[in-house]
Parts: C-alpha cells; structure tokens; sequence
C-alpha cells in the first residue's frame, strides 16, 4: 500500500497501540494492534500522547506492506475541531479541559507573548511579560522545608465585595 491512509481508532490496549478501522474498508474489517509513533518513545519514557476511540488518525505502511501500518499522526476533521483556531498559539488540551499554552506576540505586538497552564477547575499559572501570576479558587497551598520570598513590601489586595 503506497503512502499514508486515514483509519479510525475502534480500540486501544495500553500499550502505545491502537486497533483501527478503514473507511474504505468492510465495517466487519479491524486491523490487528497498530503501534503509534512518537517523538520520542523508550522504557517508561517519551512523549504519550494517545488517539481515543472514535479519533481519526493518518496511517503510513512499513516498506508498502498493507499489514503493518503504523500510526504517524492524529487528524482534525468537520466534526471534530481543533481547542483554537488562533495561530499565534500553541496548545495541549485534554479531554476535560486542562491547558498548557504557549501564546507567541502579535506581529505588531510589543510583548513576548507568555505559557499559560490552566486546571479545568480554572486554577492557572501564567507567565508573561516579566510576571508570573498565580491565580486558584480555592487555596494557594506551599509545601517546602524553608520558603524564601526575595522582593518588595508586600500589601493586601482589597477585597472588592
């Protein structure tokens, strides 16, 4: 099978493969188990990032050979939409809505953009433009043998109730 396929994960064992589906294949046809490449992959290390069941994903064949695919990308479709469509960011999203994103600056923009990392909860920790903001709803909670907060006096933000 020369160049790439696009399959449908219909299983998943726990092992960086998948079992897929063709579209333009029999329903009744499933492959057997399909490793899923990564950049960087080794002995309980390397980058996981997993398809779901349900998910398309582009396909490549070892040598042209139709028996050994391997899955070599995740794909975006009309169903299935990207987290954003702005592309001066970059982002990991999961499923439940936790984020880790890299913003770059506008073209005409002074700042450096920033890395924002949010909990679906809406805790988040944001770093631009010489700030880190810590921002929690419910308790900012600091665990260590000693503590050092090197700076200048530090006052109460009013509470605005």
């Amino acid at each position: 099978m020369e160049g790439v396929a696009i399959g449908t994960v219909v299983d998943r064992d726990g092992q960086g493969r998948v079992k897929l589906r063709f579209p333009w294949l029999d329903d009744a046809f499933v492959s057997d188990w399909v490793p899923v490449a990564a950049p960087m992959a080794g002995a309980g290390r390397g980058l996981f990032m997993m398809p779901e069941v349900g998910d398309e994903v582009l396909c490549a064949f070892q040598h042209g050979t139709f028996e050994h695919p391997v899955v070599i990308g995740f794909l975006w479709n009309g169903v299935d939409k990207p987290p954003t469509d702005e592309p001066r960011e970059r982002m990991i999203c999961t499923r439940n809505g936790h984020k880790i994103r890299f913003l770059d600056s506008t073209p005409t923009g002074g700042d450096m953009g920033g890395i924002i990392v949010q909990d679906a909860h809406g805790n988040s920790v944001s770093l631009s433009n010489g700030q880190v903001a810590v921002t929690a709803v419910a308790v900012v909670q600091i665990t260590a043998p000693t503590v050092l907060i090197n700076g200048r006096l530090v006052l109460p933000v009013p509470n605005p109730i």
